[in-house]
């Protein structure tokens, strides 16, 4: 699977619920490169101060100091909350909300095993400093075309990008595809 193709796929699974591209961005320390956000408001209340939030699906890759571990991942979780809530800030500074569902999508190259999905769901506690809140975690290595995700205990009616995104995956991609030994 290409970028594009997978880049298109992840637009058809979340534009029925109102999602918004937006241009990724790069960092260099610590290394983190954004491909793309897809943004959508939520609303979590009627009054408006306290009732607005934000949605953000943040696809990456993966960088090289990442590894396959619950405690990397945390690291990375915590990169891309920096990231988010420097790009999207809270109101009243302009920003849609105080509180922002991230579920990221990271692009691998390692292959994707079974123990992806043993250590991911340790990988989704909260990080601290932020008002960034993980929906979800999901890894994709697209020349496997294989994933793993996680999905955290949030409520899916107001955030259902995870859910979604990993049933959409389900239809096109593989889980735990290992490698062909043909000797």
């Amino acid at each position: 699977m290409t970028y594009e193709e997978f880049f298109d796929l992840c637009s058809r699974l979340l534009r029925p619920l109102h999602c918004s591209c937006d241009d990724g961005e790069d960092f260099q320390d610590p290394p983190l490169d954004v491909l793309r956000y897809e943004v959508r408001a939520v609303r979590l209340h009627w009054i408006p101060v306290v009732g607005r939030a934000l949605s953000v699906v943040a696809i990456v890759h993966q960088p090289r100091d990442v590894t396959a571990t619950a405690a990397s991942h945390r690291e990375l979780l915590l990169r891309v909350a920096r990231a988010v809530h420097g790009r999207y800030p809270p109101w009243p500074s302009g920003g849609p909300g105080f509180v922002v569902g991230l579920t990221t999508v990271v692009v691998t190259t390692d292959p994707v095993t079974p123990s992806d999905e043993q250590f991911l769901p340790l990988a989704l506690p909260s990080p601290s400093r932020t008002r960034v809140v993980p929906m979800g975690l999901i890894r994709v290595n697209l020349e496997q075309e294989a994933f793993a995700f996680a999905i955290g205990p949030s409520p899916q009616d107001l955030f259902p990008e995870a859910v979604t995104l990993a049933d959409g995956f389900s239809q096109v991609l593989g889980r735990f595809v290992p490698p062909l030994d043909l000797e």
